[in-house]
C-alpha cells in the first residue's frame, strides 16, 4: 500500500490547518482541570467538529501506517 498517494494523509493535514486557522479561537485549545485531577480539552464551537473528525481520522491513519 502506497501511503503517499492516499487522500487520508492530505485530509488530516488540511483539517489540522483549518483547525489552526479558526477565526474564532485561532487554534488555541483551552484545557480545563476538573476536581478529580483530570483535564478536559475544550474547543470553540466553530472548530469542535473539525477536532472530532480529526480524532477518528488520525486513528485510522495510524492504523494504516502500522500495516
Amino acid at each position: 500500500m502506497d501511503l503517499d498517494n492516499l487522500t487520508l494523509p492530505r485530509l488530516v493535514a488540511d483539517l489540522k490547518v483549518a483547525a489552526k486557522n479558526c477565526p474564532r479561537c485561532e487554534g488555541t485549545r483551552e484545557t480545563v482541570f476538573t476536581a478529580r485531577g483530570r483535564d478536559n480539552i475544550v474547543n470553540c464551537l466553530e472548530c469542535e467538529p473539525i477536532h472530532n473528525a480529526l480524532e477518528h481520522l488520525e486513528a485510522a491513519l495510524k492504523l494504516l501506517q502500522g500495516l
